[in-house]
């Protein structure tokens, strides 16, 4: 799938509502503008993928927030930091766009398609990381804010961006 195609003429007033009032809304024109998706790509996908990315995110995030609102009076993510407002919606964006490229196999080209198949994995893979970079970074700029407003109790320091997992 080429993200990098001429994108459509036609504007798209489309926005995905947010269930989680924190945190803001997506508009499917901006979307569409980022990543310069190719003008032929029907709308339900791509609204589709930016529902379940918003959904994911969401998930993702939900405790954080909540711990953070246990200590600071704050209703949106714009109004507790502007500027991660629009690493959210990178992060969503991010993950929606890794669900389309099963959609956008090339039919007509066969070199292209397998090439596609190839490195499709590889692909969503990749941008799924980004997407959880993202992710990373809106949690531990929260939990900053709730440990210095006493939510937590004083955490030991890890290394920036590492996760851990127990097996």
């Amino acid at each position: 799938m080429s993200l990098n195609g001429k994108t459509t003429a036609d504007t798209s007033d489309t926005v995905i509502a947010n269930p989680c009032s924190f945190f803001p809304d997506i508009e499917l024109q901006s979307f569409i503008d980022n990543y310069r998706l190719p003008g032929e790509y029907n709308e339900a996908p791509l609204v589709y993928e930016l529902k379940m990315a918003v959904r994911h995110v969401n998930e993702e995030l939900t405790d954080f927030v909540l711990i953070l609102q246990s200590v600071v009076d704050v209703e949106t993510l714009a109004a507790f930091q502007a500027d991660l407002a629009d690493v959210y919606k990178m992060a969503v964006m991010h993950w929606a766009r890794s669900g389309l490229i099963k959609y956008f196999e090339t039919i007509n080209r066969k070199s292209s398609a397998e090439i596609q198949g190839d490195r499709s994995e590889i692909i969503v893979t990749e941008w799924k990381g980004e997407a959880q970079e993202a992710i990373d970074y809106l949690a531990k700029k929260i939990l900053l804010v709730a440990e210095e407003n006493g939510a937590l109790p004083t955490r030991r320091k890890y290394a920036d961006g590492f996760r851990a997992s127990i097996i």
